[in-house]
């Protein structure tokens, strides 16, 4: 009896420390993980070369081809089935892991933009009047990244990754042109990811559940009959602008989710002598988009024009907004904060209205979360806002995209 007693508190602590010390082994996820970061680590140098040699080299929409090129040759030496010409000059990288799990893709765009303002970095453009101020250049070398890192672990891989190299995203067709050529024709993600550069700072990510960027509705109103065009113009043209709660004037600015941001043509004449109205609607998640719609139509319809017709033509989905999965956002930063601590994730706090995203269009199809990436750097004084004549994106958010998507995909790819 007496040693009974004795047996058992030292049972119990041995049962302790043996749960303590399962407790401490890494898991699986953490593993794979470290591997993956410890290649890509490696491969720093590497990365800040691409990216300056991708940003002193832009190409416009349309004629990404040299990026392209760049991408396909680094993706198929690791291993990757490339796949080119997709969509116009676009990539499609797939590698099978040996392992059962979950397909998993990253959107990366590889256009510039057209700028005349200097270019403030050492790595410079050499192309004359183009430039990468959308941070493109980045959001490519963070793919060729993922592609490191996964290719590391290719034997013990749960799943299979998708890796998508977009062009023409600045002109708002890239994605749906991929999808019309098949992109996910012959290998379909159950899960979608991509980054977008943002003048948060160095070492962190930021999204949110629902609309983050605003998605585009075209609209085009024919005015016609025997009343007085014009003033019936004028009305229907103050009709729709009212439906609008954000005003112009703020654009480029956040908004509060909710907006509803209205952006009307200069209205033109037909042959016939009617009237064209034409313009975008623009709201953040899809709900708001269907309430911006009805608001529109309705106003429409309740107008008192006698003598006079409208044709309307609505199209809802002319720009596919980015509207993030909430489960998958979930998931994505619990297995950033369980795998890459380091990496700070902040909460959007509304959408940007004036700005759009057809990675929407990927998200149409599979779910999917955009993060934000921080690119500024308070102490060297560098702004990453997109499209700004002064954007600076710093090379230290590479590494920290390039993990948070790591963990976030490998994550999804064992939550099958």
């Amino acid at each position: 009896m007496i040693r009974g007693n004795f047996l058992l508190p030292v049972l119990l602590l041995a049962g302790l420390l043996l749960s303590n010390r399962a407790f401490a082994q890494p898991t699986e996820s953490t593993r794979l993980f470290e591997r993956m970061v410890e290649q890509v680590t490696a491969q720093e140098e590497a990365l800040i070369a691409l990216r300056h040699d991708i940003h002193r080299h832009p190409e416009v929409s349309g004629e990404e081809e040299r990026t392209a090129g760049l991408v396909a040759e680094h993706l198929t030496a690791l291993g990757f089935d490339v796949r080119t010409g997709v969509g116009g000059h676009g990539v499609v990288a797939v590698l099978e892991g040996n392992r059962p799990g979950a397909i998993v893709a990253f959107r990366a765009d590889m256009d510039a933009v057209p700028s005349t303002a200097e270019d403030p970095v050492e790595y410079r453009s050499v192309i004359p009047g183009v430039r990468h101020i959308c941070g493109h250049d980045v959001h490519t070398t963070v793919g060729v990244g993922l592609a490191e890192g996964f290719a590391a672990v290719k034997d013990d891989l749960p799943g299979s990754v998708m890796l998508i190299f977009q062009p023409a995203e600045e002109r708002g067709i890239g994605a749906n042109a991929m999808l019309a050529e098949g992109a996910f024709d012959t290998i379909t993600p159950e899960a979608i990811f991509a980054l977008h550069t943002a003048p948060y700072n160095v070492g962190t990510v930021a999204t949110v559940a629902g609309g983050m960027m605003s998605g585009r509705a075209s609209i085009a109103v024919t005015v016609r009959g025997a009343g007085d065009l014009i003033e019936a113009a004028s009305t229907v043209r103050e009709a729709i602008e009212g439906v609008g709660t954000h005003p112009p004037q703020m654009a480029g600015m956040i908004a509060p989710k909710g907006f509803i941001m209205v952006n009307l043509f200069p209205q033109r004449g037909t042959a016939g002598g009617n009237i064209v109205i034409q313009g975008q609607i623009m709201a953040a998640g899809y709900e708001d988009r269907a309430r911006a719609k009805a608001a529109v139509l309705d106003t429409l319809k309740a107008l008192d024009l006698p003598g006079i017709t409208l044709e309307t033509a609505y199209n809802e989905r002319f720009m596919e907004g980015v509207n993030n999965d909430a489960a998958l956002v979930n998931l994505a930063n619990s297995g950033i904060q369980a795998l890459a601590p380091t990496v700070g994730i902040e909460t959007v706090s509304g959408a940007v209205p004036a700005f759009s995203e057809d990675f929407g269009s990927f998200q149409a199809r599979v779910p999917g979360v955009m993060y934000f990436l921080g690119v500024s750097n308070p102490e060297t004084g560098t702004v990453g806002m997109p499209h700004s004549p002064t954007y600076v994106a710093d090379d230290g958010s590479i590494l920290v995209g390039t993990h948070a998507m790591l963990a976030a995909m490998l994550t999804r790819m064992m939550n099958n």
